[in-house]
């Protein structure tokens, strides 16, 4: 039996929405066309051991389509290793994939494997590929080439046999053109490659994405709904930090609870916007009317603005270029609270 909570919204599962495990964990929640799509890709292309370039924004799940490749390949049963290229500056970079020998510089005292070497019979995948320095690239087309590394200290190269997925949210290509990437390591790299879509582009996914982080985080106790105005207020967020940022949000979001249902105050600042009117359908429905998507803006940038001011309201109208007497008449039309442009993370902490 459901039992219905005043102001929340009882969605059961969406029809039609698929859900990828990796095990006992969801890999991918998709209910959108562009998914079943890349999923389908990614059945297709994981069969092979071709090297294949995966691209998208960050956050939008770059990594999980890695794993997925290497979980559907030859290579299943070896390793998978993953290394950031842009967290080591050139220095480390080196000795992070290629590894080096006992006393090869000093505080060397014992051998280290290089990602290269800890990947060898599986998938090595080179996330933030775009991030490489020309030094690093002309090292990294070397091993590709020859299929050895050459740890530091080491007096014979060694051979490795792994599958390399690299990823990145540049142009590669007008990296290439603009003469930051090399050409000849962008071939090697994209033999296939593989579009991992935004959020933005794949709303349909967003009330079945939701459902599964809600679920996840209530621990194996009561799973949280989401009022109307937290829907609201999810469906007019940008998301630019894709399905990582929701993901947190929600997090956030279900810990601010405190086991109750999900409001606009428990989401995080960025995203506790509440739209008077009901957002664009999510299933490709007529868009709202021109005064309703006007007003809709409007109101969400003067949320924005407040935050971004520290609710200051004298600075918010200094930026926005408007009187401190319109702002207040414009947030009482919108009603806009406190609620939605502090920092209530800090509140909560500071409680």
């Amino acid at each position: 039996m459901l039992t219905t909570h005043p102001g929340a919204t009882d969605v059961p599962p969406p029809a039609g929405a698929h859900v990828h495990r990796r095990g006992d964990e969801p890999a991918f929640v998709a209910r959108s066309e562009v998914m079943r799509r890349l999923l389908a890709d990614i059945d297709a292309v994981g069969r092979s051991d071709a090297t294949v370039l995966i691209l998208g924004e960050s956050g939008s799940g770059k990594e999980l389509v890695a794993r997925a490749l290497h979980d559907r390949g030859p290579r299943v049963g070896g390793p998978f290793v993953a290394v950031n290229c842009a967290a080591f500056p050139d220095t480390l970079l080196e000795d992070e994939l290629f590894g080096h020998e006992r006393g090869a510089f000093t505080g060397a005292i014992g051998r280290r494997v290089g990602r290269f070497q800890a990947a060898h019979g599986g998938t090595l995948l080179l996330d933030e590929v775009g991030e490489l320095s020309q030094m690093a690239q002309a090292k990294l087309l070397r091993v590709l080439q020859e299929g050895c590394v050459e740890p530091l200290g080491a007096s014979r190269p060694v051979r490795v046999d792994v599958r390399v997925l690299s990823a990145t949210h540049r142009d590669l290509r007008r990296m290439v053109a603009e003469g930051r990437f090399r050409e000849d390591l962008y071939y090697r790299l994209n033999v296939l490659d593989l579009h991992v879509p935004p959020l933005r582009e794949r709303r349909e996914d967003l009330r079945p994405l939701v459902e599964h982080f809600l679920e996840r985080y209530a621990g194996g106790g009561r799973v949280p709904r989401m009022t109307d105005r937290a829907w609201r207020a999810l469906l007019a967020h940008a998301f630019p930090g894709n399905v990582r940022e929701l993901k947190h949000a929600i997090e956030h979001a279900v810990v601010l609870a405190r086991g109750g249902d999900v409001d606009v105050e428990h989401l995080p600042s960025e995203i506790g916007v509440r739209a008077d009117m009901p957002p664009p359908s999510l299933d490709g429905d007529a868009p709202a009317p021109l005064a309703d998507a006007v007003r809709h803006f409007e109101r969400g940038h003067l949320v924005r603005s407040l935050r971004h001011c520290g609710g200051n309201r004298t600075r918010t109208a200094r930026m926005l270029q408007i009187s401190r007497k319109n702002l207040w008449e414009k947030m009482r039309a919108y009603d806009i609270r406190p609620a939605e442009f502090v920092d209530l993370t800090s509140h909560h902490r500071s409680n």
